[in-house]
């Protein structure tokens, strides 16, 4: 006899009871439920054979945290929004019900996203980021840093470090750093210099399926993946990062699309008048639908 399917909650603790309806919606569709409070790594583990679903209740922080949990078990998720900016969950609070009722009916596609994968020393598991790798200088000294991508020299720069960011993170750091917002269904990287001394030092995107290896040539550096420092580089040191394991992102069909995040969370493309007169509705033509689908 097979085990019952199950849908995980990861949240933080105090977040139990918000919960509820939302585990009684799944139980009714046939679900074991189960909670990820105090080590969601260990309860992952233990249920990860029977978990069709991953619902992380938070910010953008806890989906990324449930992202690197469940990406190589092939585990989907759904982000549901209990932070301030919330631009990577599709659903809020008082909608989570109704989502987990369409998930178990069918109702809905899923979209692939990319990870990037780093090796560090004494380590078996590679280290997991769904949004960037970071290498950046100690303090506020400059670094140089040559970035290669497949064996080819990219370039190498002053700066204070770079950033190789996934379409995913493009609207993250990277975007800070002068990077461009890179739709989450195009198979790309995007690799961001940070404060560079030299005339042209911008951008570039490359496909996602190459290798980005960046080697302190001068410096000392920390490497960070999604906002966790796991390294430390000085001169000579490198840092090889390669394709990860592709997440599957759980959408509907009234999810917000890339466009209307852009709009909704960043007041892109809002002319300055308009926002000066009115507040932002998601009323604009095109504003509705997910995605286009599975990517």
């Amino acid at each position: 006899m097979s085990e019952e399917r199950s849908i995980g909650f990861l949240l933080h603790p105090g977040e139990q009871v918000v919960v509820r309806t939302a585990i009684a919606r799944a139980e009714a569709c046939g679900f074991a439920a189960w909670t990820a409070l105090e080590d969601p790594e260990a309860e992952m583990r233990e249920h990860a054979s029977t978990t069709a679903l991953l619902v992380t209740l938070g910010g953008d922080g806890t989906f990324l945290y449930g992202a690197r949990l469940a990406a190589p078990l092939g585990i989907p998720v759904v982000g549901v929004n209990r932070g301030r900016l919330g631009f990577l969950n599709d659903v809020e609070i008082d909608a989570l019900p109704q989502a987990i009722s369409r998930f178990a009916a069918g109702d809905y596609t899923t979209q692939r996203r990319a990870l990037l994968q780093i090796a560090t020393d004494g380590s078996e598991e590679p280290v997991l980021a769904i949004n960037e790798i970071v290498v950046r200088a100690r303090d506020v000294n400059v670094v140089r840093l040559r970035v290669d991508v497949d064996d080819d020299l990219l370039g190498a720069f002053d700066a204070d470090g770079v950033v190789v960011s996934t379409a995913t993170g493009s609207t993250a750091y990277a975007l800070s750093a002068g990077g461009p917002p890179v739709d989450p269904r195009v198979r790309a990287v995007v690799v961001v210099p940070l404060a560079a001394h030299a005339v042209i030092s911008r951008p570039v995107v490359i496909p996602e399926q190459l290798d980005v290896r960046v080697t302190v040539e001068r410096g000392r550096v920390f490497v960070a993946a999604d906002g966790r420092s796991v390294a430390w580089l000085a001169d000579g040191g490198s840092v090889l990062i390669r394709p990860g394991p592709e997440l599957e992102v759980v959408r509907f069909a009234d999810s917000p699309s890339f466009n209307s995040r852009l709009r909704q969370k960043f007041r892109y493309g809002i002319p300055h008048k308009d926002l000066l007169l009115q507040p932002i509705d998601d009323d604009l033509p095109g504003a509705k639908g997910g995605d286009g689908g599975p990517a």
